[in-house]
């Protein structure tokens, strides 16, 4: 039997967005960005407990699990670190005109978050950025302090573990691609990250216009001296994971993830998806328990994290059970009225190197909930607000669920850009009560759907993905017909996604898959043979160089699951290693949070790292032979990552 969408969803969609509140997920977001919930400290852990009592006043089933948080302690391969807290931090310029900087008591983001305890008067040296080694050439940082737009983990290696100053004051923006953002009044959300044998210093965040300010006296000749005072501690303590439980009847999972951290107010980043995961478990429960949608057959687990540390922790504690948990979905930056922020709500897909069903259910939701507004004369419908997809990304937590060793397949709701992200105006203003009903009912009806699950809904699911292939492959036939060769590759790596994906719905339930696949791959030669002169082309030319031939002779074989981050074990390369992943990092910049991840998931002890190198590039149209080669050396240096010669 063939079912039509509406007949799927209509009951979960109406249910969940008749009882979903956006207004009262608002106010979550009011109460969770009361507390400063810098990862692992004081402040989270009231932001988690508050978001425990919630759970529990709302009926479900809850906890709060600690892990460890001190140096020394992994999960998986993800260092952990200690707690960290300040009470008191405030900057004072004193010459050549007396005023007050910075106060953390006024805006928690005045200070660079995790800064060391100092007391005492340092002059200011100005940089430009100082992300280059000759900017430093002549100049005495010994005890002072530095003025600096560039990147701060960089300028903190420089100035401070070799230079000797005591501190930095940060006045940058960070530009978001395609998005004029002019925030001269904000302060950009800045933190050191201590993972054991650095240097520790202190540092205060100046607002773009409070900085030029500051830069055209320095340049003018005036001495600029400060007077800085920060009381802070770190000590060995924990960080805590809200576990929630919606219970089916059997013991597998769907799982739902927000993170729960970031400084005050940090309302869209990620109070939104927090508060939303609040109310969508609530709502859930309600249903449920009230008899209007039926006790599903498996589970919802919905989890509060620390971001990237927590669902690391988490996931690593209860190893065992990844096997049971069948899909998941992430919900980060979900509020945005997009009118403020510039947004769009998008579905972040899932990686080539995890095709599953999760994604295109996800996508399909959200063109539902978008028909909102009713067409001419009532006909048809179409969106009040602008959404899309994307392909992955990376650069939350889905990463860890979906890299195919931990085999948690998981979509990401996301708006994308946000001219506010990660500054001081990142406030409950620029959240949208209305978006937020929106995505509830997505999240919701995603989440009960795919825990509901049996025969008959993967059938339906399995018609939409086929359905949703044909879509993609034309498009991709359209845009790249003179590829010749390499259109041959990428539909052929197309087609093996979408019968893995379709395969995936055995997870679901055991239905027939031949007619799909036999459909899949038959519509995939037909559109090949509508390329007139294909087999004549001749492709891309070969681009070798001594990258790609060290590719080709390197297999990586993984010894951790999940991702492995860089930036926690820099301390143990060479200074020469240190410098050439810098400029790297400097070249690709915010690519990294997918090239990386993608590197590592087609890594499977037998693919070379130039096929792997390829398969990205197919992926995300980047060829990164370099950087992929440096960065599976790099694991190798620090026994990460096992590399086999070929």
């Amino acid at each position: 039997m063939v079912y039509t969408l509406l007949e799927m969803f209509r009951e979960i969609m109406e249910a969940v967005g008749e009882e979903f509140s956006g207004l009262a997920t608002h106010r979550y977001v009011g109460e969770i960005i009361q507390y400063h919930r810098l990862q692992a400290s004081s402040g989270y852990r009231r932001a988690a407990e508050h978001a425990y009592q919630k759970l529990l006043d709302f009926g479900l089933e809850a906890e709060i699990l600690s892990y460890p948080a001190r140096e020394g302690v992994t999960f998986w391969a993800q260092p952990s670190f200690q707690e960290w807290e300040a009470r008191e931090a405030v900057l004072h310029l004193l010459e050549p005109e007396a005023r007050k900087l910075a106060d953390y008591r006024e805006i928690k983001l005045s200070l660079i978050q995790r800064s060391a305890p100092f007391e005492g008067e340092a002059e200011i040296v100005l940089l430009e950025d100082g992300l280059e080694v000759e900017e430093y050439e002549g100049l005495d940082l010994e005890g002072k302090v530095v003025l600096t737009r560039g990147d701060v983990r960089r300028v903190r290696y420089l100035a401070v573990e070799k230079g000797g100053a005591v501190g930095l004051i940060y006045d940058g923006m960070k530009e978001l691609p395609g998005l004029e953002r002019r925030l001269d009044n904000a302060l950009q959300y800045t933190s050191f990250w201590w993972y054991g044998g650095e240097r520790k210093c202190f540092g205060f965040v100046l607002s773009p216009q409070e900085g030029e300010r500051l830069r055209r006296s320095i340049k003018g000749g005036s001495v600029a001296k400060v007077r800085a005072k920060v009381t802070s501690r770190f000590w060995d303590g924990s960080l805590e994971v809200v576990s929630a439980f919606l219970p089916g009847e059997s013991d597998e999972e769907v799982v739902v993830v927000a993170h729960l951290c970031h400084p005050q107010w940090s309302a869209n980043d990620n109070a939104s998806g927090s508060a939303t995961l609040l109310e969508v478990a609530r709502t859930l429960h309600r249903l449920t328990l009230g008899g209007r949608l039926k006790k599903p057959r498996r589970s919802i687990r919905f989890l509060l994290v620390p971001e990237l540390t927590g669902t690391y922790a988490y996931l690593a504690a209860h190893e065992e059970g990844l096997p049971k948990m069948i899909a998941g979905l992430n919900l980060d930056m979900v509020g945005e009225s997009q009118e403020l922020c510039g947004s769009t709500l998008l579905v972040e897909r899932l990686p080539g190197s995890t095709p599953a069903f999760s994604g295109d259910l996800l996508e399909r939701l959200l063109e539902a909930v978008a028909k909102d507004t009713l067409g001419y004369a009532g006909a048809g419908g179409y969106p009040s607000f602008r959404y899309g997809s994307t392909p992955f990304l990376g650069g939350s937590d889905h990463i860890i669920l979906s890299d195919p060793t931990v085999g948690i397949p998981s979509p990401l709701l996301i708006q994308w850009p946000d001219r506010f992200y990660h500054t001081s105006l990142d406030t409950q203003d620029k959240v949208d009560p209305q978006m937020l009903a929106r995505v509830g009912k997505v999240a919701g009806t995603y989440a009960y759907f795919l825990a509901l699950a049996g025969q008959e809904e993967a059938t339906w699911l399995a018609w939409e993905m086929v359905t949703r292939f044909k879509e993609r492959l034309v498009r991709l036939v359209q845009e790249e017909r003179r590829a010749g060769r390499e259109l041959v590759k990428k539909v052929g790596r197309l087609q093996n996604q979408g019968i893995s994906g379709l395969r995936s719905l055995r997870r679901l339930a055991d239905i027939e898959l031949k007619g799909f696949e036999s459909e899949l791959s038959s519509f995939a030669r037909r559109e090949l043979k509508n390329v007139p002169g294909l087999r004549n082309q001749e492709g891309v030319k070969s681009r070798e160089n001594e990258w790609e031939e060290e590719a080709r002779r390197l297999v990586p074989c993984r010894l951790y699951k999940g991702p492995i981050p860089v930036t926690p074990y820099l301390r143990r390369l060479g200074s020469e290693e240190r410098e050439r992943w810098w400029r790297l990092e400097h070249r690709y910049g915010n690519a990294l949070w997918y090239l990386l991840p993608l590197s590592l998931y087609w890594a499977d002890g037998e693919r070379t790292l130039h096929e792997i190198v390829d398969l990205v590039e197919m992926e995300t149209g980047k060829r990164a032979a370099e950087l992929l080669v440096t960065y599976c050396r790099t694991l190798s240096d620090l026994d990460l990552l096992h590399l086999l010669q070929r």
